[in-house]
């Protein structure tokens, strides 16, 4: 099974992430007040043939369809609606996805008006991509292999995961000490996050107990400084800062050496002001999950 199908199993609801997928996609084909035939081919062929929607019967497609066609129509067009689109679709997996298909819609036909190329841009923005990370899913669309291209940066994720979870551990031991509740809450928080669906679970928890080993006791900023030099990418430096922002939430409280785990993080990264803020944004969109309660079953 693929990440795409682990990450949107299961039964359709007003907030299933692909409510907002189909709704990116709807966004991009009306984003010049001209829906093509061309467009309408392509999207229908990626509700009907794309495993992302496999398994949905015609009336769950139509639901989705459905929902998403009315939240634009209220807001007075799709690009009004790009901000609920991020925060509907809070991980990274997910964002890729939405502006890999919206993407493959706005270049199915012969023309790219230029509100087409601004609701990407804005869609871009919305969902913190990299110039680099959207210019490589704007070719792979136009290639008709966007997929492929979320697929590929799935395959660096997981690569990357182990030093992804190396920061999200630094900030639960940030006050100096790993205990069981952090461990077992650690682990709710990751299992909570779509993203780490391209690890097993048995992987996950290897890769979090390894975390653990590797930061208990170390200098945060030495240990930040020999992630960056494994983390080069600016859009793989600011989703680990979200990750690492997300377990600082996770306890609800404020303490003085999470804070400087962050601003170290920062200056290693070499994140500004503004993506410290969108990133922040970005992590109180996830679900909590108390650090100090029980790991799910």
């Amino acid at each position: 099974m693929s990440f795409l199908r682990q990450m949107f199993s299961g039964e359709v609801s007003g907030e299933d992430p692909r409510r907002y997928i189909v709704e990116a996609m709807l966004a991009a084909m009306e984003a010049d007040s001209d829906v093509t035939e061309e467009e309408m081919d392509a999207f229908e062929r990626v509700l009907e043939e794309h495993e992302l929607f496999a398994g949905l019967t015609s009336d769950e497609r139509s639901r989705l369809i459905d929902i998403a066609a009315d939240a634009i129509r209220e807001a007075g067009g799709g690009r009004r609606r790009v901000d609920a689109i991020a925060g509907g679709l809070p991980s990274r997996a997910h964002r890729l996805t939405a502006y890999a298909m919206a993407a493959e819609l706005c270049v199915s036909d012969a023309d790219l008006p230029e509100m087409e190329i601004a609701y990407l841009d804005s869609l871009q923005q919305a969902f913190a991509l990299g110039d680099e990370e959207a210019r490589a899913l704007f070719e792979g669309a136009r290639q008709k292999s966007g997929l492929k291209t979320v697929e590929e940066r799935a395959a660096v994720m997981r690569r990357l995961m182990p030093r992804f979870v190396d920061c999200m551990a630094l900030m639960a031991a940030a006050d100096g000490k790993v205990r069981e509740s952090e461990r077992a809450g650690l682990r709710a928080v990751l299992r909570n996050i779509p993203d780490m669906a391209v690890l097993t679970r048995e992987e996950l928890d290897e890769a979090m107990q390894d975390s653990f080993d590797r930061v208990e006791g170390v200098d945060v900023s030495s240990a930040l400084a020999q992630i960056s030099d494994a983390i080069r990418d600016p859009a793989d430096r600011y989703w680990t800062t979200v990750y690492m922002m997300i377990i600082g939430r996770a306890d609800d409280r404020a303490d003085w050496r999470e804070v400087r785990c962050l601003q170290t993080a920062k200056e290693r990264f070499g994140l500004s002001d503004s993506q410290m803020d969108h990133a922040m944004d970005t992590a109180a969109r996830f679900p909590a999950v108390s650090l100090g309660g029980d790991a799910p079953a």
